[in-house]
């Protein structure tokens, strides 16, 4: 019985060892939960440019005061005169902070003069000596003009309200001069000195009118909406966190009023909502200029879209090996933790699945993933040794390393029209946002068990446009 018992014994075992052999199938790696580093923001200083057209401000001020006025008087001595004066609209020119606004007056007057009066005659006070009398730009004759010109030096308040110093500069100066003359009296320039007032008049209302825009509106919303979190599609959730406002000097462009306002901020971009407690806008901080924001993205990429671009690089792959052949069927990128794994489902002279791991590794000159250390797997390593030792071979592991690789290049592009788009945006009250993202720099990746976290750097400008 013992005799009969082994052959039989054998013949079942030995199918059992063949199929073995020939099909490998170790245990997949395990996963390891790793804390990935928090996001330390660097100080980035945000400057927007800001627009704003006065013009309707400089509208106001002309419409505030009249634009024709005259006067009359005639004293019984000395000069006597009546003159018009009628003036244009506002050129408005600017650079800097300081704007020129010119006009053209268009002016006529009559006068006379008497070097002395009496009153002995009993009708009152008359002139005794001949009267002298001329007139210039009056009746049939044209106007004669006068060039009028202010200088308006714009400055912002502590309490965020616009300033202006507005002066008659230079002087104003007549086109056409009317050649008037008695005795050591310039008419023209008499005139000039009447007018004076009523032309000083304008600059106040000019300074009134300016002065009653207030910038902290303007700037209020751009804090408020730079302090709350925004939603950036599939990227996630952006919060600038401001920490300082300040505003740079003012330039002008024609009635277009330029300036900067410049913020210091710790910008953060989380995967899910961490709404934040309001903080209120603080007083303005000593101008610094500054060339734009940094800030770090944590973008996700999940591992389908890695395991099609490394199956079309590597699917059906054939490696010989000492007469022996190892084909892949196909691959299947995960994370462990620490590492990715790559499952490889082959066939040839065995047929089976065999586990690599390997640390990703970033090119930052060609944009490429790779995993230089990529090697067989503890658990596949022990199985190969058991059933198919030929296959422990660095030909193998090498032709999978050389196609395992993933270029980031379209995902870059991509995710930066993505936070392009999603931080352009309108703000309200008139205020519009635009952001151009000038470089995105991955930093650092973490193969999460479910997805591949990016650490990026995005650097970029905000411009910012204001209707009021």
């Amino acid at each position: 019985m013992k005799s009969t018992r082994k052959p039989f014994l054998a013949l079942f075992i030995l199918p059992l060892l063949f199929y073995s052999c020939a099909t490998v199938k170790p245990l997949a790696p395990a996963n390891t939960a790793v804390d990935i580093p928090k996001l330390v923001q660097p100080l980035s200083n945000i400057e927007m440019p800001v627009s704003v057209d006065l013009n309707k401000y400089f509208l106001q001020a002309e419409n505030s005061v009249p634009n024709k006025f005259g006067d009359n008087q005639q004293p019984c001595e000395g000069l006597r005169y009546t003159y018009t004066f009628t003036r244009s609209p506002f050129v408005i020119t600017g650079s800097n902070n300081v704007v020129n606004l010119k006009f053209t007056g268009n002016y006529g007057f009559v006068a006379s003069y008497c070097a002395k009066c009496s009153g002995l005659l009993g009708s009152g006070p008359q002139c005794i000596v001949p009267v002298l009398s001329a007139q210039c730009g009056w009746g049939n004759e044209p106007p004669r003009r006068m060039e009028i010109s202010y200088q308006s030096t714009i400055s912002v308040t502590p309490d965020f309200h616009l300033k202006s110093k507005t002066v008659l500069y230079p002087a104003p100066k007549p086109i056409d001069r009317c050649n008037v003359f008695f005795g050591n009296i310039d008419v023209t320039d008499k005139l000039i000195q009447y007018i004076t007032p009523q032309l000083n008049d304008l600059g106040k209302q000019v300074d009134a009118k300016v002065a009653a825009y207030n910038v902290k509106p303007m700037i209020a919303q751009l804090w408020q909406n730079l302090d709350s979190e925004t939603k950036m599609g599939d990227v996630g959730f952006l919060y600038i966190n401001p920490q300082s406002v300040r505003l740079s000097n003012f330039n002008l462009s024609g009635s277009v009023l330029n300036f900067s306002v410049g913020l210091s901020a710790k910008p953060v971009v989380t995967t899910v909502s961490t709404p934040q407690t309001a903080t209120p806008l603080p007083n303005l901080s000593t101008y610094t200029p500054a060339s734009g924001f940094n800030i770090y993205l944590d973008l996700v990429e999940n591992y389908d879209h890695l395991t099609n671009m490394v199956n079309q690089q590597a699917k059906g792959q054939t490696t010989n090996v000492a007469g022996r052949v190892f084909i892949v069927d196909n691959i299947k990128v995960t994370g462990t933790g620490k590492q990715v794994a790559i499952q490889v489902d082959f066939s040839g002279t065995n047929n089976g699945t065999i586990y690599l791991v390997g640390t990703p590794v970033y090119n930052t000159a060609t944009h490429e993933l790779s995993f230089p250390d990529l090697t067989f797997d503890l658990q596949t390593k022990a199985w190969i040794l058991k059933a198919a030792n030929w296959m422990f071979s660095n030909k193998i592991t090498e032709a999978i390393r050389q196609k395992a690789t993933y270029n980031f290049t379209p995902f870059i592009a991509d995710s930066k029209a993505k936070i392009q788009s999603q931080m352009s945006r309108d703000m309200g009250n008139g205020v519009r946002s635009d952001v151009s993202i000038q470089d995105l720099d991955i930093q650092s990746i973490f193969p999460t068990t479910d997805k591949l976290i990016i650490r990026t750097l995005s650097t970029g400008q905000i411009k910012v446009k204001v209707t009021m």
